[in-house]
Formats: structure tokens, C-alpha cells, sequence
């Protein structure tokens, strides 16, 4: 995801938080589910003051969050632009939530594995120790030489 992405993302969730504060919040961990379709209801609202782009980007990020996630689960209840209860969450979209989890997990083991290994120092491998049986072969090789 390019900067200027994330940046305009950013700049989507602070106006979504400050304009509905009953609804969306700058703090990652104080993020609950949104109702369905609530672009729509921001769009209505806000009457151009956000482009349909830059909804989408703010949303989609604050949406993707990772407490947003842990928290959309089967009976939670859905929140509307004034924080009111709007639908709630079924299993098969906690069961979404679930698997984007996992994969946002898998994908920073894979960072944190690739990371660690391009920290580490190349270890030098010790010489290899020579069985009786090489040490005798090359002692008769000496002998006959």
C-alpha cells in the first residue's frame, strides 16, 4: 500500500471521526461494525465534502483494522452514523472477519521471518571433522607420495 494511500486514508477516517464521532473513531481499539452499506448514509451526509475514492480508501482501512475485526462477531450489534444499533453481525461475516484475521497473521509471520533472516550474520559452517576412515586414507596417501 503506496503512502499517499495510506495518507489519504488516514485523513478519510479522521474526517469520518470527527463528523460522527458515535460511529467511527481515530482510535484503533474503540472500532465496532459498521452498518451495511454505510458509505452510502456518509455520502448523503457529507454531500461532496468526500469523494467516493477517498470513502472508499478511509473505509476500506478502517475496516481492515485488526480490532475492527476481532471485534465483528455473530450477534454484535452494527452502528449507525449517530451510533445507533443498525443490523448486527452474522456468523458467516464473523466467519470473513475470522479468515482476514488469519491471513493479515500469517502475512506479518512472513515479514517477521524474512526480517529476522535478513538480520542474521551468515553463520561460517565449521570444516568438516574427517571419519578414522579418511584420516587413514590420507595418511597412506602421504606414505606412497
Amino acid at each position: 500500500m503506496s503512502q499517499s494511500h495510506n495518507q489519504a486514508g488516514t485523513a478519510g477516517i479522521a474526517l469520518l471521526a470527527e463528523t460522527f464521532p458515535k460511529c467511527f473513531s481515530v482510535y484503533e481499539g474503540r472500532r465496532r461494525p459498521l452498518k451495511l452499506k454505510i458509505h452510502l448514509d456518509v455520502q448523503a451526509a457529507l454531500d461532496g465534502a468526500i469523494t467516493p475514492a477517498e470513502l472508499h480508501k478511509a473505509l476500506g482501512m478502517y475496516c481492515a483494522n485488526r480490532v475492527y475485526l476481532e471485534h465483528t462477531r455473530k450477534g454484535a450489534w452494527r452502528l449507525d452514523l449517530d451510533g445507533n444499533p443498525a443490523g448486527i453481525v452474522t456468523a458467516d461475516e464473523e466467519a470473513d472477519a475470522k479468515a482476514t484475521l488469519a491471513g493479515i497473521r500469517a502475512k506479518k509471520e512472513v515479514r517477521t521471518a524474512t526480517a529476522k533472516a535478513a538480520a542474521q550474520p551468515a553463520t561460517p559452517q565449521p570444516p568438516k571433522r574427517l571419519s578414522l576412515t579418511d584420516l587413514k586414507a590420507a595418511a597412506l596417501a602421504r606414505e606412497t607420495a
